[in-house]
């Protein structure tokens, strides 16, 4: 009778509910973990496939366009006048050079403006001369935007400057 109180020895003993609860659980927490791990660390560790990457914007090339006429204009309060050449820098491609042409007569009407509202002194320094560019700048986008709903001048470049 001895030998039957005893266990056999290769049946392992049995687990409390304990055991049976927190195996499964931490496996189960772990696996979600480790999910969670790769989601977040995956995307840039690996790279985009090609056919996921935004496009890039195409940028057209940098051109320019030289007004040819000469620009003369009196200066504000003085008896003074100066003339200018200027040309003009984009990077709007061909539907910006087409829409200077067009509204070429508008666009001297709008850098006349801009000199006759210019003083001798605001011209005397460089400052100032890169400061009349800009205006010029976006006297001219101003004009481009409202005759053709197109504002793509980046610069505005003298060729000539004569003070008198």
């Amino acid at each position: 009778m001895a030998e039957a109180a005893e266990a056999p020895a290769d049946v392992p003993p049995k687990k409390g509910l304990l055991g049976r609860i927190a195996v499964p659980l931490i496996l189960l927490v772990g696996g979600a973990a480790a999910g969670a791990a790769g989601a977040i660390f995956m995307p840039t560790l690996m790279p985009m496939p090609a056919a996921e990457k935004p496009p890039e914007p195409e940028v057209a090339p940098l051109q320019y366009v030289e007004i040819p006429t000469p620009f003369t204009a009196n200066l504000k309060d003085t008896g003074r006048f100066v003339q200018v050449k200027i040309a003009i820098s984009t990077q709007g491609g061909q539907p910006v050079v087409d829409a200077v042409e067009r509204h070429r007569v508008a666009i001297v009407a709008e850098v006349l403006g801009v000199l006759t509202d210019t003083s001798e002194e605001q011209l005397a320094t460089a400052a100032g001369r890169e400061a009349l560019t800009r205006r010029m700048r976006l006297g001219i986008n101003d004009v481009l935007q409202r005759k053709s709903g197109i504002a793509g001048v980046d610069d505005v470049f003298l060729t000539s400057f004569i003070l008198q």
